[in-house]
């Protein structure tokens, strides 16, 4: 007993005041034992508790003395779960294995003893070397004298516990994850979608489940494409590519798509799982940045590489349908002079202002580019007559001779525009270029607010 004593008092235990109220019914509890001596064939294996206890049971059972908590006796499977020794019992607690805090433990004892609380949902149990355990609990108690023992039978659930966890944790990934994931039987009929997929397609789960990913076809791919991702899937047990789908409003939008085949343990499909990721936003991205590598940032109209570009077209257009072709090239008169005298802020509106109006003298089929500086190109693709171009070249002196209201200043300039044709003018770009700049610079140099032909220069 004094050994027992020992070990107790050299305990880690935090909760101290329970060790000082175990020793104060210790003595106690030896008496009663030595009186209960009688009764150990009933009891193998130890002589200081009084509950009948089959160690040799598959049970996980344990017993403790409901005042001092302490674990008097246990079976052979309990100790083997929870990895303690025969001559660890007595020298431990229920706190010591319970993961819950002392009240609420003592709470639990005093509703099994006092209310006939028979069982415990999940809870959570400390091996002796720290490995945490899930099981359930039902209880039985026991009585001698004036003293109560309670018989604790566990359920080890860790296994399906942790399974549990883990579907959990999947599940949460699943409802969160930004990308759109669907998952559909062996014949493509969609059972499960997680809402970022319906934030995508615009689709309700009601509305979807039920149905076959061709309800998000745009029309773009031929059937021969989705063949393949079929072939592929029943091939690799893997397809990934970008597809062009589309939402309930009819939009049309592109997203890379990885489906997999799920199989079971004897390599059956099950089911397959497909992850959307929108590519609009990085479309859209990507669309930004070509539009500025092509397009003036000031404003908004083709640079000098995507005129070059465009004329190459027209020009190639021109010679396969032999038709006449205009390329204007319009210099502002003035707009140093705005530069210099109201500031690069006025300057920078007078040249938006400008490409606006210089828009409205053309066709939507012709082109309206800004060279850099205050230079301004233009592309009639067809023409008919040397007079048409004359009409347009007309609209321009008008519309730039117009007042300019730049933020409370009244500006008014005036533009030289030169003027080449194909194929009379020239049959490669660089003359029809060089030639209406040629022209323009005539028409300046005449004294302004005029427009020249290359043939004039």
């Amino acid at each position: 007993m004094g050994e027992i004593i020992y070990k107790i008092m050299q305990s880690a235990d935090p909760r101290k005041e329970y060790r000082r109220h175990m020793l104060k019914t210790f003595n106690f509890h030896k008496a009663f034992l030595c009186r209960s001596s009688r009764d150990i064939q009933h009891f193998p294996g130890k002589k200081y508790y009084c509950c009948s206890l089959d160690k040799e049971s598959s049970e996980i059972t344990y017993v403790i003395h409901v005042d001092t908590k302490i674990v008097v006796d246990a079976t052979h499977a309990f100790l083997k779960l929870l990895k303690y020794d025969v001559e660890d019992l007595g020298n431990f607690s229920i706190y010591d294995i319970i993961g819950a805090e002392v009240e609420e433990v003592n709470a639990n004892i005093h509703k099994i003893v006092n209310h006939g609380l028979l069982e415990i949902g999940l809870r959570q149990y400390w091996c002796k070397d720290g490995q945490m355990l899930y099981v359930g609990s039902s209880f039985k108690v026991a009585q001698r004298d004036s003293e109560q023992y309670l018989m604790i039978t566990l359920k080890d659930v860790t296994e399906l516990q942790q399974m549990r966890n883990r579907l959990q944790l999947a599940l949460q990934v699943f409802e969160h994850a930004s990308d759109g994931i669907l998952v559909t039987d062996i014949k493509g009929i969609i059972q499960y979608v997680n809402p970022a997929f319906a934030k995508h397609t615009g689709y309700s789960m009601d509305e979807i489940v039920g149905k076959t990913p061709g309800i998000l076809k745009s029309g773009r791919h031929q059937e021969e494409f989705y063949q393949d991702i079929w072939n592929s899937l029943h091939t690799d047990g893997l397809w990934r590519g970008e597809i062009i789908n589309k939402r309930k409003n009819g939009e049309h939008y592109s997203e890379w798509v990885v489906i997999d085949a799920v199989k079971n343990e004897l390599g059956n499909v099950t089911m397959y799982c497909g992850i959307f990721r929108d590519l609009s936003e990085r479309m859209k991205y990507e669309e930004k940045i070509r539009f500025h590598a092509y397009h003036d940032g000031l404003t908004g109209l083709p640079n000098r590489i995507l005129f070059y570009e465009k004329i190459n077209q027209c020009l190639a257009s021109a010679k396969r349908y032999h038709h006449m072709m205009a390329v204007m090239y319009v210099d502002l008169d003035g707009f140093k002079h705005v530069n210099d005298n109201l500031g690069h802020d006025k300057g920078d509106l007078l040249l938006k202002a400008v490409a606006d109006r210089l828009k409205e003298c053309v066709r939507e089929s012709d082109i309206v580019a800004r060279m850099g500086g205050d230079e301004f190109t233009l592309i009639l693709p067809e023409v008919e007559k040397r007079a048409d171009v004359e009409i347009v070249a007309e609209k321009i002196k008008k519309q730039l001779n117009q007042i300019f209201e730049l933020l409370g200043c009244t500006v008014t300039i005036s533009s030289s525009i030169g003027i080449s044709f194909y194929p009379a003018d020239g049959e490669d770009v660089d003359s029809l270029v060089k030639k209406a700049d040629n022209a323009m610079y005539q028409a300046k140099a005449s004294g302004k607010d005029a427009y020249r032909f290359a043939d004039q220069a």
